[in-house]
Protein backbone atom coordinates (compact mmCIF):
# COMPACT_ATOMS: atom_id res chain seq x y z
CA UNK A 1 0.00 0.00 0.00
CA UNK A 2 2.80 2.35 0.82
CA UNK A 3 4.52 1.67 -2.51
CA UNK A 4 1.28 2.30 -4.44
CA UNK A 5 0.92 5.70 -2.80
CA UNK A 6 4.51 6.56 -3.64
CA UNK A 7 4.07 5.56 -7.30
CA UNK A 8 0.89 7.63 -7.71
CA UNK A 9 2.51 10.62 -5.99
CA UNK A 10 5.58 10.35 -8.24
CA UNK A 11 3.39 10.15 -11.34
CA UNK A 12 1.56 13.35 -10.41
CA UNK A 13 4.78 15.38 -10.03
CA UNK A 14 5.80 16.94 -13.35
CA UNK A 15 9.35 16.22 -14.50
CA UNK A 16 10.02 19.92 -15.11
CA UNK A 17 8.25 22.88 -13.66
CA UNK A 18 5.83 24.24 -16.29
CA UNK A 19 7.31 27.69 -15.88
CA UNK A 20 10.70 26.49 -17.11
CA UNK A 21 9.29 24.65 -20.12
CA UNK A 22 9.30 27.85 -22.17
CA UNK A 23 12.96 28.42 -21.31
CA UNK A 24 13.85 24.93 -22.48
CA UNK A 25 11.99 25.48 -25.73
CA UNK A 26 13.66 28.86 -26.33
CA UNK A 27 17.10 27.37 -25.66
CA UNK A 28 16.40 24.45 -27.98
CA UNK A 29 15.41 26.85 -30.77
CA UNK A 30 18.44 29.13 -30.22
CA UNK A 31 20.81 26.16 -30.06
CA UNK A 32 19.31 24.67 -33.23
CA UNK A 33 19.79 27.96 -35.09
CA UNK A 34 23.39 28.19 -33.89
CA UNK A 35 24.03 24.53 -34.73
CA UNK A 36 22.75 25.09 -38.27
CA UNK A 37 25.03 28.11 -38.66
CA UNK A 38 28.03 26.33 -37.18
CA UNK A 39 27.55 23.20 -39.26
CA UNK A 40 27.17 25.29 -42.42
CA UNK A 41 30.60 26.86 -41.81
CA UNK A 42 32.34 23.64 -40.70
CA UNK A 43 33.19 22.42 -44.25
CA UNK A 44 35.60 25.35 -44.51
CA UNK A 45 37.90 23.45 -42.15
CA UNK A 46 38.10 20.48 -44.50
CA UNK A 47 38.61 22.47 -47.70
CA UNK A 48 41.32 24.83 -48.82
CA UNK A 49 42.72 26.42 -45.66
CA UNK A 50 43.74 29.52 -47.63
CA UNK A 51 40.04 30.49 -47.64
CA UNK A 52 40.26 31.23 -43.93
CA UNK A 53 41.71 34.71 -43.59
CA UNK A 54 44.52 35.68 -41.33
CA UNK A 55 47.92 34.17 -40.78
CA UNK A 56 49.42 33.52 -37.38
CA UNK A 57 47.49 33.87 -34.15
CA UNK A 58 44.51 35.62 -35.76
CA UNK A 59 44.04 32.79 -38.26
CA UNK A 60 44.37 30.20 -35.50
CA UNK A 61 41.69 31.99 -33.46
CA UNK A 62 39.33 32.07 -36.45
CA UNK A 63 39.91 28.36 -37.16
CA UNK A 64 39.33 27.48 -33.49
CA UNK A 65 36.08 29.46 -33.52
CA UNK A 66 34.87 27.75 -36.69
CA UNK A 67 35.71 24.35 -35.19
CA UNK A 68 34.16 25.03 -31.79
CA UNK A 69 30.93 26.66 -33.02
CA UNK A 70 29.07 23.46 -33.98
CA UNK A 71 30.43 21.61 -30.94
CA UNK A 72 29.18 24.26 -28.49
CA UNK A 73 25.87 24.65 -30.31
CA UNK A 74 25.21 20.91 -30.39
CA UNK A 75 26.20 20.66 -26.72
CA UNK A 76 23.73 23.43 -25.87
CA UNK A 77 21.07 21.65 -27.92
CA UNK A 78 21.74 18.35 -26.15
CA UNK A 79 21.74 19.96 -22.70
CA UNK A 80 18.48 21.81 -23.36
CA UNK A 81 16.88 18.68 -24.79
CA UNK A 82 17.71 16.53 -21.75
CA UNK A 83 16.68 19.24 -19.30
CA UNK A 84 20.02 20.66 -18.19
CA UNK A 85 19.04 24.32 -18.42
CA UNK A 86 22.08 25.72 -16.62
CA UNK A 87 24.54 23.85 -18.81
CA UNK A 88 22.70 24.84 -21.99
CA UNK A 89 22.92 28.50 -20.97
CA UNK A 90 26.64 28.13 -20.25
CA UNK A 91 27.27 26.45 -23.61
CA UNK A 92 25.43 29.21 -25.50
CA UNK A 93 27.26 31.83 -23.45
CA UNK A 94 30.58 30.22 -24.38
CA UNK A 95 29.44 30.27 -28.00
CA UNK A 96 28.74 34.00 -27.82
CA UNK A 97 32.18 34.57 -26.28
CA UNK A 98 33.80 32.49 -29.04
CA UNK A 99 32.00 34.59 -31.67
CA UNK A 100 33.36 37.69 -29.95
CA UNK A 101 36.85 36.19 -29.96
CA UNK A 102 36.40 35.44 -33.66
CA UNK A 103 35.96 39.15 -34.35
CA UNK A 104 39.01 40.25 -32.36
CA UNK A 105 41.64 39.61 -35.09
CA UNK A 106 39.70 41.94 -37.40
CA UNK A 107 39.36 44.56 -34.68
CA UNK A 108 43.07 44.41 -33.92
CA UNK A 109 44.00 44.56 -37.60
CA UNK A 110 41.49 47.22 -38.78
CA UNK A 111 40.28 48.95 -35.62
CA UNK A 112 36.70 49.66 -34.61
CA UNK A 113 34.35 50.85 -37.34
CA UNK A 114 31.82 53.54 -36.40
CA UNK A 115 30.41 54.68 -39.75
CA UNK A 116 26.98 53.87 -41.16
CA UNK A 117 25.34 50.74 -39.80
CA UNK A 118 28.56 49.86 -37.98
CA UNK A 119 28.01 52.77 -35.61
CA UNK A 120 25.28 50.68 -33.99
CA UNK A 121 26.54 47.19 -34.74
CA UNK A 122 30.13 47.53 -33.51
CA UNK A 123 29.38 48.44 -29.88
CA UNK A 124 26.68 45.81 -29.72
CA UNK A 125 28.83 42.96 -31.07
CA UNK A 126 32.12 43.96 -29.44
CA UNK A 127 30.96 45.26 -26.07
CA UNK A 128 27.36 44.33 -25.26
CA UNK A 129 27.17 40.71 -26.44
CA UNK A 130 30.27 39.47 -24.56
CA UNK A 131 29.12 41.22 -21.38
CA UNK A 132 25.68 39.66 -21.74
CA UNK A 133 27.24 36.23 -22.26
CA UNK A 134 29.51 36.59 -19.24
CA UNK A 135 26.58 37.66 -17.06
CA UNK A 136 24.46 34.75 -18.33
CA UNK A 137 27.25 32.27 -17.60
CA UNK A 138 27.68 33.68 -14.09
CA UNK A 139 23.94 33.54 -13.39
CA UNK A 140 23.65 30.00 -14.73
CA UNK A 141 26.67 28.84 -12.74
CA UNK A 142 25.04 30.15 -9.57
CA UNK A 143 21.62 28.81 -10.58
CA UNK A 144 19.99 32.22 -10.24
CA UNK A 145 17.59 34.06 -12.56
CA UNK A 146 17.71 31.41 -15.27
CA UNK A 147 14.99 33.14 -17.27
CA UNK A 148 17.04 36.31 -17.45
CA UNK A 149 20.17 34.32 -18.29
CA UNK A 150 18.28 32.56 -21.09
CA UNK A 151 17.23 35.90 -22.54
CA UNK A 152 20.80 37.21 -22.32
CA UNK A 153 22.23 34.33 -24.37
CA UNK A 154 19.31 34.41 -26.82
CA UNK A 155 19.69 38.07 -27.81
CA UNK A 156 22.82 37.61 -29.99
CA UNK A 157 21.21 34.77 -31.95
CA UNK A 158 17.97 36.71 -32.38
CA UNK A 159 19.99 39.74 -33.47
CA UNK A 160 21.66 37.63 -36.17
CA UNK A 161 18.33 36.20 -37.32
CA UNK A 162 16.74 39.65 -37.55
CA UNK A 163 19.79 40.99 -39.41
CA UNK A 164 19.42 38.24 -42.04
CA UNK A 165 15.69 38.94 -42.33
CA UNK A 166 16.32 42.69 -42.69
CA UNK A 167 18.96 42.02 -45.35
CA UNK A 168 16.55 39.75 -47.22
CA UNK A 169 13.80 42.38 -47.10
CA UNK A 170 16.27 44.99 -48.35
CA UNK A 171 17.28 42.77 -51.27
CA UNK A 172 13.63 42.08 -52.11
CA UNK A 173 12.74 45.78 -52.03
CA UNK A 174 15.83 47.32 -53.61
CA UNK A 175 17.68 44.46 -55.32
CA UNK A 176 21.35 43.81 -55.04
Amino acid sequence: MNSATTVSDAASIPARPPRLLGLYLLLIIMAAIEAFEGLSHAPMLFGDMSEIPGPGLGGAIIKACIASHPVLALAALAFATVGRLRYAIMALGALVLMNWLNEMPSVVRHGLEFRGVSAFETPVRIIAFPLMAACAIALAARGQRLGFATMLVSVPTLYGVFAVIAFGIGVILYGF
